[in-house]
């Protein structure tokens, strides 16, 4: 194996010594025929091209010149090794007399020139250059490509959370960092003794509707539909999305329709209202209630999603002349009501052509309400709240009715009506 190796080695050697001999003849050829031949100085075609015997000499010596520049970029190629090197190599590697006699008596005369002569060392001219570089191209890609990927997985990360926030769904992390979420499903209703206790039926029946494919439709009505998923953040105690405030709230202005005189008229605004209020003023909301006289209502719902994390609710009772923010967690909001507020005295300018004076209104948050002493039952006192004051009852309830009203709620939203 070792002789093979230093056959082939030797032969490439004796092949560019050669190579390089052939050249420099040929180069020796040029300058001695331009030397020995002073009848091509002389000719016809130098005498037209050129004025003088001069020019004819400075070519030919700017040609001797590049010639020789030639066999010097030749003899000190950057590519070419020394022989000494390379049979040097080669002894280390094998055992032979021949290489040795070349070694000490057979230099070519152009391998004499210059020490620093390589060949085999230059990358550039290896067999397996082009492979490589391509192997190293590749690589440097993939490389590349995954690093772009983690950035544009980290963008779209931090897009969605933006957008959640923005949204109003960036809840779960936000109620996270102050108090641990408890889902809890619903096993035992107690309830306070005015309320009716459920039966049986109504148990079994809750429990038949929560059991099934998530998105089966349950009931429409009023343009929404209620799927299971809405049941079932009912029954097991979860935060109640719009869906279920907006077929609550309509609910509760259905009934008043029905039972005209029995119970006062209402209006229920969308959950989307007050956003966009916020964002738009009169001019984004005016078309809203182009088709009704809120000022021939006795209440207006307007369900508010504060910070997107937390449902309150505010009851503008146009009889009394109050506009009472309902919390569950206590406190007021100032904002939203001072929006309202110049929401009602420019709907009356648009709509009746009237101006309406709102200071002798009560504006404030409601007092002495029921509080709830967890992070998901917001959704249900909003709905309690607007469900006692638009029949004209006291609010009587407490944070231990929630679970029953879960269920009543679910019957009521699967039956489409309110039970009273």
């Amino acid at each position: 194996m070792a002789n093979s190796c230093g056959s082939t080695t030797m032969n490439s050697v004796l092949a560019l010594e050669k190579q390089l001999m052939e050249k420099n003849r040929y180069l020796d050829l040029i300058i001695k025929e331009c030397q020995d031949k002073p009848m091509v100085k002389t000719s016809p075609v130098f005498k037209q091209r050129f004025d003088s015997q001069e020019q004819v000499e400075d070519l030919f010596m700017a040609l001797q010149q590049h010639v020789n520049s030639i066999r010097k970029l030749t003899s000190h190629c950057p590519a070419v090794q020394s022989l000494e090197n390379g049979i040097e190599s080669l002894e280390n590697g094998i055992e032979n007399q021949d290489i040795k006699e070349i070694k000490t008596g057979v230099t070519p005369p152009v391998l004499e020139i210059g020490k620093k002569r390589r060949f085999w060392n230059c990358k550039y001219l290896r067999d397996d250059y082009i492979e490589q570089f391509r192997r190293r191209a590749a690589q440097r890609a993939e490389i590349n490509m995954k690093h772009l990927n983690e950035a544009n997985e980290m963008f779209l990360r931090t897009k969605n959370r933006r957008i959640a926030y923005e949204g109003g769904l960036f809840k779960k992390l936000l109620l996270e960092e102050v108090m641990p979420k408890s889902i809890h499903v619903i096993e035992e209703v107690q309830v306070s003794t005015e309320l009716t206790p459920l039966t049986k039926v109504q148990q079994d029946r809750r429990v038949a509707l929560s059991e099934g494919p998530l998105k089966q439709v349950i009931v429409t009505k009023f343009k929404l539909d209620i799927h299971r998923s809405e049941i079932k953040i009912l029954t097991e105690g979860a935060w109640l999305n719009d869906v279920i405030i907006n077929f609550y709230m309509n609910l509760l202005a259905e009934r008043s329709e029905k039972r005209p005189g029995q119970v006062p008229s209402v209006y229920a605004m969308n959950t989307f209202f007050v956003p966009r209020l916020l964002q738009s003023g009169f001019d984004g909301v005016k078309r809203w209630t182009r088709k009704v006289d809120l000022f021939s209502k006795d209440i207006i719902l307007v369900p508010v999603h504060h910070s997107g994390v937390h449902w309150c609710l505010v009851v503008i009772d146009l009889r009394a002349k109050t506009m009472l923010y309902y919390n569950s967690k206590g406190g007021g909001n100032p904002k939203v009501m001072r929006a309202l507020e110049k929401y009602l005295r420019m709907e009356s300018l648009d709509k009746r052509e009237l101006p309406l004076d709102t200071n002798d209104f009560r504006i404030e948050h409601a007092r002495d309400v029921p509080q709830q002493d967890n992070m998901d039952d917001c959704g249900v006192f909003t709905c309690m709240f607007a469900e006692y004051l638009t029949r004209d009852a006291s609010i009587t309830f407490c944070k231990d009715d929630m679970n029953y009203f879960r269920i009543k709620m679910v019957l009521e939203i699967a039956d489409g009506e309110l039970w009273q």
